[in-house]
C-alpha cells in the first residue's frame, strides 16, 4: 500500500477500535509495526490522534511495559450531514465521534418554491454564520438523498417531487465546501459502521420508512452495486396476487410494509366509515400519522391490527430470507413503526419462526434499533468524514 493508503487504513482502524495500542493496529491491519509507529507519531504531531493512557493489564501477569493506547481527537474538525425526503429536511453537525453539536429539522413544505437546492443552501449558510465556533472547522457536507444518486447527470433517481430541483454541483459552487451525495439508507448504514464500535465489519441495514431499502456493509466497505436494483428490497415480491405497486409489479413488499402504503390503507379505512377507531384519533384522514396507526394497533383496532400483522409476516419472511441468502454478521432493522413494543415483539416472533429450522438458540443475527429521526443526517456526516478526512488525511 502507498503511504496515503496506510495512513487512511490506520486512522479508520482507530476510529472503529479506539482506544487501541499500536501493536494491535499493526496486527489487525497487517501493516508493519515500524510503519504504524511512524504514522501514528506523525498523527500525534498533526493533532489528529492522541495518547490516552496505558492499557489496563491488571489481569495480565506478563512482564514488560504497559501498551500506550491511541484515540482520535474528536473535536479537531466537524462535518455537516443533510437528509431530505418528501416529508422533511434534517441537518446534523457532528464531531468525529458522531456527537451532534447542532441538529435541526424542517418540514418539506417549508421549501416554499419547492427548490430543495435553494433551501439547503440557505440553511447551511445560516448554520455557518450563526456558529463561528465550529464553522471554520467544517471539512465537508454529506447529503443523504431519497433514492439513487446519478453523479454523471447530477440528479437523484427517485419518485420524490423534491428531487428534480436538487443539484449537488450547484451546492458545491454556492457553498464552496466539499460535498458528497449518497442514498439515505446507505448513509445510515455507514454512520452505524463508523460511529458504533459494536457493529461488525459485515452487516445489513434494513430501513422501513416512506419507502424501504436495505444497505450492506461488506468487509468494512459500503456495497454500491452496479445498477439501481441494489438495495431496493421493498420491490421484492411477497404476494404475486397483491396490489399494484408504483413500480408496475404486483405484491411488492413495500405495498404492505412501507409507511406510505400503511397510511394509504388506513386513510381508506377512515374514509369508508369502517369499524375502526381511527376517526377518534384525528379530525380527518389526511392528518393520520404512523404514530396514530401504531396507537390503533395497541388499542385493539381489528382492521388495523390484521393489516399490520400481515405486513409484519411478510417483513419477517423477507428478513429471514435475507439472513439465509446473504448471511451477514448482523441485520439491523430501523423504522418508526418498530417504536411500538408490541409491533416489535410480533415482528421478532415471525423472524424467529422462519429461522427455527436452524438449531442455534444463541443466534443474535437480527436486531431492531431504536428509531432515530436523525440517522440519515448523521450518517451523511459520517460519509463526509470518511471521504474528506479519513481518506484524505
Amino acid at each position: 500500500m502507498t503511504n496515503q493508503e496506510n495512513r487512511s487504513t490506520i486512522l479508520e482502524y482507530i476510529f472503529r477500535n479506539a482506544p487501541v495500542a499500536r501493536s494491535t493496529i499493526a496486527k489487525q491491519t497487517q501493516i508493519a509495526p515500524a510503519t504504524v509507529t511512524s504514522i501514528s507519531g506523525n498523527f500525534i504531531q498533526e493533532g489528529i490522534i492522541q495518547e490516552v493512557g496505558a492499557e489496563d493489564n491488571t489481569t495480565d501477569c506478563s512482564p514488560g511495559r504497559r501498551k500506550i493506547l491511541l484515540d482520535i481527537v474528536p473535536d479537531r474538525v466537524y462535518a455537516i450531514g443533510v437528509e431530505f425526503t418528501s416529508r422533511h429536511i434534517r441537518f446534523s453537525v457532528c464531531n468525529l465521534r458522531g456527537v451532534a453539536v447542532l441538529q435541526s429539522s424542517f418540514s418539506a413544505k417549508e421549501t416554499d418554491n419547492g427548490n430543495i437546492t435553494d433551501f439547503i443552501t440557505e440553511k447551511v449558510k445560516a448554520i455557518l454564520e450563526e456558529n463561528p465556533s465550529f464553522a471554520s472547522s467544517v471539512i465537508g457536507i454529506g447529503i443523504a438523498v431519497p433514492g439513487h444518486m446519478d453523479t454523471h447527470q447530477d440528479k437523484v433517481i427517485t419518485n420524490s417531487s423534491l428531487c428534480p430541483q436538487f443539484s449537488g454541483e450547484v451546492l458545491r459552487k454556492r457553498l464552496n465546501i466539499p460535498i458528497i451525495c449518497e442514498n439515505n439508507v446507505r448513509c445510515m448504514a455507514f454512520g452505524r459502521y463508523l460511529f458504533d464500535a459494536s457493529s461488525p465489519d459485515t452487516f445489513a441495514y434494513f430501513h422501513v420508512g416512506a419507502g424501504m431499502f436495505c444497505a450492506l456493509i461488506e468487509n468494512s466497505k459500503l456495497f454500491q452495486g452496479t445498477n439501481y436494483y441494489a438495495g431496493e428490497i421493498g420491490h421484492t415480491i411477497v404476494n404475486p396476487n397483491g396490489k399494484k405497486c408504483e413500480c408496475g409489479k404486483y405484491g411488492c413488499l413495500q405495498t404492505y410494509c412501507s409507511e406510505t402504503w400503511l397510511l394509504k390503507y388506513c386513510r381508506l379505512l377512515y374514509e369508508s366509515n369502517a369499524d375502526t377507531i381511527l376517526p377518534s384519533l384525528k379530525p380527518c384522514a389526511d392528518d393520520l400519522t404512523v404514530e396514530d396507526i401504531s396507537n390503533a394497533f395497541s388499542l385493539g383496532d381489528t382492521l388495523v391490527g390484521n393489516y399490520i400483522s400481515t405486513a409484519l409476516k411478510y417483513l419477517g419472511i423477507t428478513v429471514s430470507n435475507l439472513a439465509i441468502i446473504t448471511n451477514p454478521d448482523k441485520i439491523y432493522l430501523h423504522g418508526n413503526l418498530f417504536s411500538n413494543t408490541e409491533i416489535k415483539e410480533e415482528l421478532m416472533d415471525y423472524i424467529t419462526q422462519q429461522l427455527l429450522f436452524v438449531d442455534d438458540p444463541s443466534d443474535q443475527t437480527v436486531q431492531i434499533l431504536d428509531y432515530d429521526t436523525y440517522a440519515g443526517a448523521l450518517g451523511a456526516a459520517a460519509y463526509a468524514i470518511k471521504h474528506f478526512y479519513i481518506s484524505n488525511i
